[in-house]
């Protein structure tokens, strides 16, 4: 009785060693040690399931009986049958004498098995209170594994609802910050940016290519990541010393307009078609769902697969890359997410860990695209607002047109019916005045008065010529130009010879698309812009003449741009520029500028001016351009 209160003791004590602890493995080795005393055994084992692999595990033993076969087959036995197991052999010659084996088991289910061997005191073999005691024992250890494996399912819940609140709480941040603004390349920028920044969702690099359904193309817009390992280094060292939320971040962030990365360019240039179903971005428009792909590298670094269609991003993200997967451990990492609007997928956005080389887990992905889901929103607004920008210009460029149609043709109206009584008597004086010149002799001074008369009378004629050209509207024929040969005959007819003291800088673009419009009018148009800079200019200064091929709202234009060093316009008269009779130099009518605005608008262009008061000013005039053929193009450019 004094010995089974002891072992009784023993059990208590291991109990008490249990809830101080809460360390399983200890409590297996306290275990071991404590069976050990009370069994009076030479050995044991203790095995636990382990869960991922299937097999039963030696997680602690005292001697080597764990390295006999017997002793897996019989803790195989018991555990599978849940079934006591004690073996006590007399006289034979076996690697131990006695045997005494129970499963660890609870709600059911076995957790492993507890085994002893070789008692160690008369009668040299496990009796029936050994099993029973042992079955307590178990019992202990059966609870023991219970708690901790509900303490830690509830510590990894708890870790995971606090991961959970997190992400939500930094999608609300980021979410918040987009609401700040509706410009749409702003708004493109802050969502790349929300995706990379340690604070947001914390990815490399972050690649937004847009849906255009016109073309049925995928068009990339813009990247934000660094270009290098060295300029990764260099951000997350700077973001490491900040503390503020993901919001604040990002209203720090420069404007997109500064983004000149080698990725923001190589991403821009990028046109996947649509129906090319074996590309992961087109898959992931025509499917509306997420991917996320490892692709082997080289030994270079780089993928070893390549956009069979040629395009530049299948040096790093490869195209049929899901029939690419490779064993090769170097393998780059990256994700796709559609960016969903009113009930259709606008765009696709790309990630990657190029440079820390962390994978992409099925939680992250699910991360991306509950931002996604939200980003989505966010910038199919701006591009509606965008398009209402578009549209309410229009309508104002319509409106600003039909007042001035309806000027032109009141004055239209006046102006004929003052040239023609202008006119008559015009002629008839200069034709008198011509015939009284032919009569006085050269050395009479009438002949002067005759002179100034045919000069006045020339000057008349000229200021009523651009007044019915002003005012008059007349069928225009239009057809395919090259801007860079009318500016040139323009050119010619200001600059002559010796430009003196004047440097003429031309800047003309060697691809260039072709402008539909009228050639005598662009002629005259741009003749009055040189001319004026010429006359700005003086003696001496910088006369520039720019020429290059511009993209607006993805509609190709051709952009001239005509720069003086001349004193530039005083502010007070800048607003009245374009008015017809408004001049500020004398013996001029003021229809200079007038004209230039009205066959500027007539080519459906624009005309801006950047005014400098003291150091020059440059016109800027955007025409729209032909959309030229791929063989057009490529002869042009040969």
């Amino acid at each position: 009785m004094t010995e089974l209160f002891e072992s009784l003791g023993l059990m208590r004590s291991l109990t008490d060693f249990f809830l101080s602890s809460m360390d399983l493995e200890k409590f297996y080795e306290r275990t071991l040690t404590t069976g050990r005393i009370i069994f009076k055994a030479k050995g044991g084992v203790l095995r636990i399931e382990d869960r991922a692999k299937g097999n039963l595990e030696v997680h602690c033993c005292i001697g080597d009986y764990h390295q006999h076969p017997l002793d897996q087959r019989i803790a195989k036995r018991v555990f599978f049958t849940q079934t006591p197991f004690c073996l006590n052999r007399k006289g034979k010659r076996t690697p131990f004498q006695s045997i005494l084996c129970v499963p660890i088991q609870g709600k059911g289910k076995s957790f492993g098995t507890l085994t002893f061997y070789d008692k160690e005191i008369e009668p040299f073999q496990f009796e029936e209170k050994d099993l029973w005691l042992l079955l307590v024992v178990a019992q202990q250890l059966s609870f023991a594994i219970e708690n901790v494996t509900a303490r830690r399912e509830i510590s990894t819940l708890i870790q995971e609802q606090e991961k959970r609140v997190k992400q939500l709480s930094t999608l609300w941040e980021l979410n918040k910050a987009l609401l700040t603004t509706v410009h749409f390349e702003r708004i493109l920028h802050l969502t790349l940016t929300a995706i990379t920044i340690g604070g947001g969702l914390g990815f490399n690099r972050a690649m937004l290519f847009m849906v255009n359904e016109k073309d049925r193309i995928l068009k990339g817009a813009m990247a934000v990541g660094p270009d290098s390992a060295e300029e990764a280094g260099r951000i997350w060292a700077s973001l490491s010393q900040k503390r503020e939320s993901p919001s604040e971040w990002i209203a720090q962030i420069s404007s997109p307009s500064e983004n000149h990365s080698l990725l923001n360019m190589l991403v821009k240039e990028i046109e996947i078609p649509l129906e090319e179903n074996s590309c992961i971005l087109s898959r992931t428009v025509l499917e509306g769902k997420a991917f996320n792909v490892e692709v082997p590298q080289s030994e270079e670094g780089w993928i070893q697969t390549r956009c069979k269609r040629g395009c530049s991003l299948g040096s790093e993200i490869g195209c049929y890359i899901s029939e690419h997967l490779s064993h090769n451990p170097r393998v780059y990492s990256f994700a796709t997410a559609p960016l969903w609007g009113k009930g259709k997928v606008i765009g696709v956005v790309l990630v990657d860990n190029l440079y820390n080389q962390n994978p992409i887990t099925e939680e992250d992905l699910q991360y991306l695209t509950m931002f996604c889901n939200q980003a989505g929103l966010a910038i199919e607004n701006a591009m509606l607002y965008r398009h209402l920008e578009e549209v309410h210009q229009k309508l104002k460029e319509a409106q600003t047109f039909l007042v001035h149609q309806e000027k032109m043709a009141a004055l239209g109206e006046l102006s004929t019916s003052i040239a023609h009584e202008i006119r008559n008597p015009l002629v008839s004086i200069g034709g008198f005045a011509r015939r009284l010149d032919r009569s006085i002799s050269p050395e009479a001074p009438e002949k002067r008065y005759t002179q100034t008369i045919m000069k006045e009378v020339r000057r008349l004629e000229r200021t009523l010529s651009q007044f019915l050209s002003y005012t008059h509207e007349e069928p225009l024929v239009f057809k395919e130009l090259d801007l860079r040969e009318i500016v040139e005959e323009s050119l010619s007819m200001v600059i002559q010879g010796d430009n003196g003291g004047i440097q003429l800088v031309k800047e003309f673009s060697s691809s260039l698309p072709l402008v539909k419009g009228h050639p005598e009018q662009l002629k005259q148009a741009f003749f009055n812009l040189i001319h004026n800079a010429r006359e700005s200019i003086g003696e001496r200064g910088v006369l520039s003449i720019r020429i290059y091929p511009l993209s607006k709202n993805g509609v190709s234009h051709v952009r001239v741009e005509i720069e003086d060093t001349g004193a530039g316009i005083k502010p007070e008269h800048l607003h009245h520029i374009f008015n017809p009779f408004y001049s500020t130099k004398e013996n001029r009518f003021g229809l200079g500028l007038p004209i230039v605005h009205k066959i500027v608008t007539t080519h459906q262009g624009q005309i801006e001016v950047d005014n400098r008061p003291g150091k020059g000013v440059t016109f800027i005039i955007t025409l729209p351009a032909e959309e030229e053929k791929e063989d057009e193009k490529d002869s042009r450019g040969r």
